[in-house]
């Protein structure tokens, strides 16, 4: 970063420095021939939006060239909003802001699907780090975040302030960009004011405190009912390899009944009488 230039966090030079952490492309060639990697800017673009609202529409073939459009302008810098970029006082931001204050886990599976499809986070690359290394450094730098600004950047999605947040040595990729992308949609609306620092960026020198990014964990929560004891009763399991077995390979199946009555006859006519025990007969004189 320049030394003359006031850097400044906003949505597109956000944008710009995950885009810097993107999955290898494909080659010119492969472009050529009709293949697609999915990862191109507007494909970027819009799976950050969905993190914000998991509902928006995505842009079809005959507005795609507008989408196109709208994602270069606000990557550097010259557009807050567009035709089908809901920034800025909309119920999709409202709505993800409930979402971080109330239910943090669905922002962290949001961010997880899109860290999972774009970013490389590969340890021999290292470009998760320095994704974290240049946004740390870029917020550490921009004074018109102030030392007790907030944002939602932890796994249990407290609220640290800009000054444990450029501290800190443990970062969890995924909330660390939830906890951003949440402060940037709320407090910078206006995405023009980091038109200077997109025009004057420079590489980094080199963020000197040794960080350790991770990947958050998405964890199944067993609920309730599962963890209720079984009814008193054996499970019916249907076996349906059963039709694939010869007729005269019939399974035999022994069933013991308790206490069973039997029943004798005796004679043409006779009696049945069960068998209920010992019976005794006592005959008169």
């Amino acid at each position: 970063m320049s030394n003359n230039v006031h850097p400044c966090l906003c949505g597109g030079t956000f944008f710009m420095q995950l885009l810097n952490a993107r999955k290898q492309r494909i080659g010119p060639r492969q472009k050529y021939s009709g293949e697609s990697d999915g990862l191109s800017d507007p494909n970027a673009l819009v799976a950050l939006i969905k993190v914000c609202s998991p509902s928006y529409t995505e842009p079809t073939p005959s507005t795609f060239p507008t989408f196109k459009g709208n994602t270069s302008d606000f990557k550097n810098c010259k557009a807050s909003s567009g035709t089908y970029l809901p920034f800025g006082d909309t119920g999709e931001v409202r709505s993800f802001d409930e979402c971080v204050r109330t239910n943090y886990g669905e922002a962290l599976s949001r961010m997880l699907a899109f860290t999972d499809t774009f970013l490389d986070a590969e340890k021999d690359t290292k470009k998760d780090e320095y994704l974290v290394e240049a946004l740390i450094e870029l917020i550490s730098e921009d004074s018109s975040i102030e030392s007790d600004a907030l944002f939602y950047a932890l796994e249990n999605g407290t609220a640290v302030t800009k000054e444990s947040l450029t501290a800190s040595a443990d970062i969890c990729l995924q909330a660390f960009l939830v906890g951003v992308w949440h402060y940037i949609l709320l407090q910078r609306p206006d995405n023009k004011i980091g038109r200077n620092t997109i025009e004057n960026w420079t590489p980094s020198k080199g963020f000197t405190q040794n960080l350790n990014v991770y990947n958050y964990i998405e964890q199944a929560v067993p609920s309730e009912d599962a963890e209720e004891s079984a009814p008193g009763y054996e499970e019916t399991v249907i076996d349906d390899s059963a039709d694939d077995r010869s007729d005269d390979r019939q399974q035999n199946t022994t069933q013991t009944v308790n206490n069973p009555v039997v029943f004798n006859q005796y004679g043409n006519n006779g009696i049945q009488i069960g068998s209920i025990g010992t019976l005794n007969i006592k005959h008169g004189d």
